[in-house]
C-alpha cells in the first residue's frame, strides 16, 4: 500500500442468515444457501466486527450501503458503532475526474487494479483498499481530510 504500509489485518468469514439466499444474489456472489448453513449467525461475531471497527475510520466503495448495514446488525446485536466513514466513489470522483462510471468494478479496471473474488467482502476489500492507497498517491490526504470534516 502507500508509503510500504500494508493492510494489518483481516478478519473474513460467511454469515447464516437464516433464510434463504435469493437466487439473484447467489447469481452474482456464489454463495449458496448449503455454504452458509454451518456459518456462524451475525450475533456470535458481532463482538469481534465491532472491536475490529470501533475507533477506526469505516472505508468501503458506497460506504453508506456498507455502514448502514453493518451498523444495523450491530445494534441489533447491542453495539453501538460510532465511526467516522469514507466513501471511495466519492473520494475517487475527486480524485480521478473523467471516468464514465466509478461503481468498483469499473473504477478498478480504468486504475489497474485486479479484483479477485468479486462480490464478495473480502475482494471487494482487497481492492477499494488499493483504490484508496491510489487516491492517497494522488493528493488523497487534502481529500480525505475534507471529507472526514464534512461527515463529523
Amino acid at each position: 500500500m502507500h508509503n510500504g504500509s500494508e493492510i494489518e489485518g483481516k478478519y473474513e468469514t460467511l454469515i447464516n442468515p437464516h433464510q434463504p439466499i435469493p437466487p439473484f444474489v447467489v447469481g452474482m456472489t456464489g454463495i449458496s444457501d448449503a455454504m452458509v448453513r454451518v456459518a456462524p449467525s451475525f450475533n456470535e461475531v458481532a463482538d469481534r466486527i465491532y472491536n475490529l471497527l470501533k475507533d477506526r475510520v469505516f472505508v468501503a466503495h458506497n460506504v453508506n450501503f456498507d455502514f448502514g448495514f453493518v451498523y444495523h446488525h450491530l445494534q441489533l446485536a447491542g453495539f453501538e458503532l460510532q465511526s467516522p466513514k469514507l466513501c471511495t466513489i466519492r473520494l475517487s470522483r475527486k480524485a480521478f475526474p473523467g471516468y464514465r462510471k466509478y461503481g468498483l468494478g469499473h473504477l478498478c479496471r480504468e486504475l489497474n487494479i485486479e479484483i479477485e473474488n468479486r462480490h464478495r467482502a473480502g475482494g471487494d476489500a482487497v481492492a477499494t483498499a488499493k483504490v484508496l492507497d491510489l487516491v492517497l498517491q494522488n493528493n488523497g490526504q487534502r481529500l480525505i481530510a475534507e471529507m472526514l470534516k464534512i461527515n463529523l
